[in-house]
């Protein structure tokens, strides 16, 4: 099996290779990717402040093709070899709690684009494509279809408006985001000035999404207006983009109300089944703003603050930091607490030397993230990577100290 992924992703490599070559009109063509190599060194007191060593190598290959004005397509692909602590601590067949190669593959929306070639107590190999759609563009429209990515956020830390396929934060690994399959249809009624309409493919409520949002520009201020259907609630959003001064002003406001009992608005259980009898909200609000500015020494400062109206202060930190692992992640998961704090800082301290520090903190709590930052570059396309993230809560003898902390050492190969 081994030999088998091997050969598949020498295969992407010598077809992109190939294309990108003069004789493959390579107007029409565009290949890149990148391979990834990250040991990660974390300690919690959940697992008795024991060291875990995790893995993971990391191969993605993009390829478009051009065929004329009007159409595109676009195939994108990420392979992924997990090692570890995390993967034996979640072997197959361990009911009912799912592997580490269920985890993983679990969030693949409506068409089954993955597959778990390895799946064993010591290794899991999963292959996604998780980018696969056309495009044509005519005039005013544009109309994409297939796996796609559909962001309608505006803020870096937390998206309120991102209702068709929301991130965490936390998982900074996954620079692409994760997509849907989906139709999506735009009309550009203006130079600054669009109307766009979504679905989402699902077979259940749990999963569908289908909304249309209206952008305009109203003195020198990007908005956007949002309605529609999210995993069984009624949702009504705005957004905005635009300066206060010298610094970027944005926002993001959002509204939702049930009208169907989802695992998205519904308590559930560990299996991820509803509850019986129990609820999670009448209605829900989140709404997010941020500033931030570039000084022209390239020190880069980001501040934004989140409020969740189902919010509660006694929330597990260290659970929410792995919940974007799980097909159950939607924008209502970005944080459990009525309110958080975040603020980051960048700096370019040599051409090759870039650092930063994010921070959130979660006001009525004592809990706190700290995100410190290095990336080096070796080479060109080579670049090095340090993250840290460490996680600052009540533990469970309830003194407080460090509940998690982690450090990422990354290698990052782009081609």
């Amino acid at each position: 099996m081994k030999r088998v992924v091997a050969v598949v992703l020498l295969s992407w490599l010598i077809v992109g290779q190939a294309l990108a070559q003069d004789d493959y009109e390579p107007s029409k063509w565009a290949f890149r990717g990148y391979l990834k190599n990250m040991s990660t060194f974390s300690w919690s007191s959940v697992a008795g402040d024991t060291l875990w060593y995790d893995n993971l190598t990391h191969n993605r290959l993009n390829l478009a093709w051009y065929p004329n004005d009007n159409f595109s397509f676009y195939v994108e692909m990420r392979n992924r070899m997990f090692l570890g602590s995390t993967v034996k601590s979640f072997p197959p067949d361990n009911p009912p709690f799912p592997s580490y190669g269920e985890i993983i593959d679990s969030n693949n929306d409506y068409f089954d684009l993955s597959r778990n070639v390895v799946n064993t107590e010591n290794v899991v190999i999963n292959l996604m494509f998780d980018r696969l759609y056309a495009q044509w563009v005519q005039g005013n429209w544009e109309v994409k279809l297939g796996r796609q990515r559909i962001n309608w956020g505006v803020n870096l830390a937390w998206n309120p408006n991102d209702w068709f396929n929301a991130y965490s934060f936390f998982d900074f690994d996954y620079e692409e985001r994760p997509g849907s399959d989906a139709l999506r249809v735009t009309y550009y009624t203006g130079v600054a000035s669009s109307i766009e309409v979504a679905g989402k493919i699902a077979d259940s409520h749990d999963k569908f999404v289908a909304a249309s949002m209206y952008k305009t520009n109203y003195k020198n201020y990007d908005l956007q207006f949002l309605g529609g259907v999210v995993n069984g609630d009624m949702a009504l959003g705005t957004g905005w983009a635009g300066n206060l001064g010298l610094a970027s002003f944005k926002g993001e406001l959002t509204y939702f109300q049930p009208f169907t009992e989802t695992t998205a608005n519904m308590n559930t259980d560990i299996t991820g089944e509803i509850i019986p009898g129990s609820k999670r909200y009448d209605q829900m609000f989140l709404g997010a703003i941020s500033l931030d500015y570039s000084f022209k020494n390239s020190l880069y400062l980001n501040g934004s603050v989140m409020y969740n109206s189902i919010g509660v202060y006694d929330a597990n930190l260290f659970e929410q930091s792995l919940g974007q692992q799980y097909d159950s992640f939607t924008v209502r998961d970005l944080s459990p607490y009525p309110w958080s704090a975040f603020i980051a800082s960048n700096y370019q301290f040599t051409p090759l030397l870039f650092g930063g520090l994010s921070l959130m903190y979660y006001p009525g709590t004592n809990n706190w993230f700290v995100n410190p930052l290095v990336t080096y570059s070796i080479v060109q396309n080579l670049d090095l990577d340090v993250v840290g993230q460490l996680f600052f809560a009540d533990n469970l003898n309830g003194s407080y100290d460090v509940i998690s902390k982690a450090w990422f050492v990354r290698v990052k190969w782009s081609f």
